[in-house]
Protein backbone atom coordinates (compact mmCIF):
# COMPACT_ATOMS: atom_id res chain seq x y z
CA UNK A 1 0.00 0.00 0.00
CA UNK A 2 1.29 3.45 -0.93
CA UNK A 3 0.34 6.82 0.61
CA UNK A 4 0.90 10.29 -0.80
CA UNK A 5 -0.69 13.65 -1.51
CA UNK A 6 -2.05 14.42 -4.94
CA UNK A 7 -4.03 16.85 -7.04
CA UNK A 8 -6.91 15.23 -8.88
CA UNK A 9 -6.61 16.13 -12.56
CA UNK A 10 -9.45 14.13 -14.07
CA UNK A 11 -12.28 11.73 -13.26
CA UNK A 12 -13.36 9.19 -15.89
CA UNK A 13 -16.45 7.05 -15.43
CA UNK A 14 -15.70 3.33 -15.64
CA UNK A 15 -18.93 1.38 -15.54
CA UNK A 16 -21.94 1.82 -13.30
CA UNK A 17 -20.17 2.25 -9.97
CA UNK A 18 -16.44 2.66 -10.69
CA UNK A 19 -14.32 5.61 -11.79
CA UNK A 20 -10.75 6.09 -12.93
CA UNK A 21 -8.92 9.06 -11.44
CA UNK A 22 -5.89 10.76 -12.93
CA UNK A 23 -3.93 12.24 -10.02
CA UNK A 24 -0.64 14.14 -10.04
CA UNK A 25 1.06 12.98 -6.84
CA UNK A 26 3.91 14.29 -4.77
CA UNK A 27 5.74 10.96 -4.52
CA UNK A 28 4.82 9.06 -7.70
CA UNK A 29 4.14 11.66 -10.38
CA UNK A 30 1.00 11.15 -12.44
CA UNK A 31 -0.99 8.01 -11.65
CA UNK A 32 -4.21 6.54 -12.97
CA UNK A 33 -6.05 4.84 -10.12
CA UNK A 34 -9.31 2.94 -10.28
CA UNK A 35 -11.77 3.52 -7.45
CA UNK A 36 -14.20 0.64 -7.21
CA UNK A 37 -17.75 1.47 -6.15
CA UNK A 38 -17.00 5.19 -5.84
CA UNK A 39 -20.31 6.18 -7.46
CA UNK A 40 -22.42 4.32 -4.90
CA UNK A 41 -24.32 6.53 -2.48
CA UNK A 42 -22.56 5.07 0.59
CA UNK A 43 -19.03 5.04 -0.93
CA UNK A 44 -16.36 6.33 1.47
CA UNK A 45 -14.37 7.91 -1.38
CA UNK A 46 -17.34 9.73 -2.86
CA UNK A 47 -16.79 13.49 -3.00
CA UNK A 48 -13.14 13.40 -1.98
CA UNK A 49 -11.62 12.68 -5.38
CA UNK A 50 -13.20 15.42 -7.41
CA UNK A 51 -11.06 17.18 -10.00
CA UNK A 52 -9.09 20.13 -8.62
CA UNK A 53 -8.97 18.75 -5.08
CA UNK A 54 -5.73 18.36 -3.17
CA UNK A 55 -6.12 14.97 -1.49
CA UNK A 56 -4.33 12.54 0.74
CA UNK A 57 -4.58 9.18 -1.03
CA UNK A 58 -3.69 5.55 -0.50
CA UNK A 59 -3.53 3.04 -3.31
CA UNK A 60 -2.37 -0.47 -4.01
CA UNK A 61 -0.78 -1.91 -7.12
CA UNK A 62 -2.97 -4.57 -8.66
CA UNK A 63 -2.68 -6.72 -11.76
CA UNK A 64 -4.30 -4.03 -13.86
CA UNK A 65 -2.67 -0.96 -12.29
CA UNK A 66 -3.28 1.23 -9.25
CA UNK A 67 -6.45 0.84 -7.20
CA UNK A 68 -7.51 3.68 -4.92
CA UNK A 69 -8.31 2.54 -1.38
CA UNK A 70 -8.51 5.83 0.56
CA UNK A 71 -8.86 9.54 -0.13
CA UNK A 72 -9.40 12.59 2.04
CA UNK A 73 -9.63 16.21 0.95
CA UNK A 74 -6.81 18.45 2.14
CA UNK A 75 -7.81 21.54 0.13
CA UNK A 76 -10.54 22.16 -2.42
CA UNK A 77 -9.44 25.73 -3.18
CA UNK A 78 -12.84 27.39 -2.63
CA UNK A 79 -11.84 30.74 -4.10
CA UNK A 80 -10.87 29.07 -7.38
CA UNK A 81 -14.25 27.34 -7.53
CA UNK A 82 -16.16 30.56 -6.79
CA UNK A 83 -14.52 32.77 -9.45
CA UNK A 84 -14.84 31.99 -13.15
CA UNK A 85 -11.51 33.57 -14.14
CA UNK A 86 -9.61 31.65 -11.47
CA UNK A 87 -11.44 28.47 -12.40
CA UNK A 88 -10.55 28.83 -16.10
CA UNK A 89 -6.91 29.45 -15.18
CA UNK A 90 -6.81 26.46 -12.81
CA UNK A 91 -8.26 24.16 -15.47
CA UNK A 92 -5.62 25.42 -17.88
CA UNK A 93 -2.86 24.50 -15.38
CA UNK A 94 -4.44 21.09 -14.75
CA UNK A 95 -4.73 20.45 -18.49
CA UNK A 96 -1.07 21.27 -19.08
CA UNK A 97 0.08 18.98 -16.29
CA UNK A 98 -2.15 16.16 -17.53
CA UNK A 99 -1.13 16.56 -21.16
CA UNK A 100 2.62 16.98 -20.71
CA UNK A 101 3.52 14.75 -17.75
CA UNK A 102 4.03 11.03 -18.15
CA UNK A 103 2.66 8.50 -15.68
CA UNK A 104 4.97 7.30 -12.96
CA UNK A 105 7.62 10.01 -13.24
CA UNK A 106 8.13 11.68 -9.87
CA UNK A 107 9.25 15.31 -10.09
CA UNK A 108 9.37 17.08 -6.75
CA UNK A 109 10.15 20.49 -8.27
CA UNK A 110 7.22 20.22 -10.66
CA UNK A 111 4.92 19.11 -7.81
CA UNK A 112 5.98 22.09 -5.69
CA UNK A 113 5.56 24.51 -8.59
CA UNK A 114 2.09 23.15 -9.46
CA UNK A 115 0.89 23.22 -5.84
CA UNK A 116 2.35 26.69 -5.20
CA UNK A 117 0.65 28.11 -8.30
CA UNK A 118 -2.75 26.68 -7.35
CA UNK A 119 -2.34 28.16 -3.86
CA UNK A 120 -1.39 31.56 -5.34
CA UNK A 121 -4.34 31.40 -7.69
CA UNK A 122 -6.69 30.60 -4.81
CA UNK A 123 -5.42 33.45 -2.60
CA UNK A 124 -4.79 36.12 -5.21
CA UNK A 125 -6.90 38.78 -6.85
CA UNK A 126 -5.77 39.20 -10.43
CA UNK A 127 -6.55 41.79 -13.06
CA UNK A 128 -6.82 40.44 -16.59
CA UNK A 129 -3.24 41.50 -17.33
CA UNK A 130 -1.94 40.01 -14.07
CA UNK A 131 -3.70 36.74 -14.91
CA UNK A 132 -2.02 36.71 -18.32
CA UNK A 133 1.36 37.26 -16.63
CA UNK A 134 0.61 34.53 -14.09
CA UNK A 135 -0.17 32.02 -16.85
CA UNK A 136 2.89 33.09 -18.86
CA UNK A 137 5.07 32.51 -15.81
CA UNK A 138 3.53 29.06 -15.29
CA UNK A 139 4.11 28.19 -18.97
CA UNK A 140 7.78 29.19 -18.70
CA UNK A 141 8.26 27.29 -15.43
CA UNK A 142 6.63 24.18 -16.87
CA UNK A 143 8.73 24.21 -20.04
CA UNK A 144 11.90 24.61 -17.99
CA UNK A 145 10.76 22.08 -15.35
CA UNK A 146 10.02 19.42 -17.97
CA UNK A 147 13.47 19.89 -19.47
CA UNK A 148 12.42 21.38 -22.80
CA UNK A 149 14.80 24.31 -22.46
CA UNK A 150 13.66 27.87 -22.40
CA UNK A 151 11.06 30.23 -23.87
CA UNK A 152 11.86 29.11 -27.42
CA UNK A 153 9.92 25.92 -26.68
CA UNK A 154 6.76 27.49 -25.22
CA UNK A 155 4.74 26.71 -28.33
CA UNK A 156 4.58 22.98 -27.61
CA UNK A 157 2.38 23.72 -24.57
CA UNK A 158 -0.39 25.17 -26.67
CA UNK A 159 -0.65 22.27 -29.09
CA UNK A 160 -4.02 21.09 -27.77
CA UNK A 161 -5.02 23.58 -25.09
CA UNK A 162 -6.32 27.05 -25.70
CA UNK A 163 -5.19 29.74 -23.29
CA UNK A 164 -8.12 31.18 -21.33
CA UNK A 165 -6.81 34.71 -22.03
Amino acid sequence: MFSTEGIVLKKIDAGETDALFVIYTKDFGKIRALAQGVKREEAKLKGHCEPLNLVSVQFVLGKSGERLTYAEIINSWPSIRMHLDKSKAAWYLVGLIDQHCFSGEKDEDLWNMFLRNLELLDRGNFSEEEMRQFLDAFDRSLVFGLGYGDEENLEFLGTKLARPW
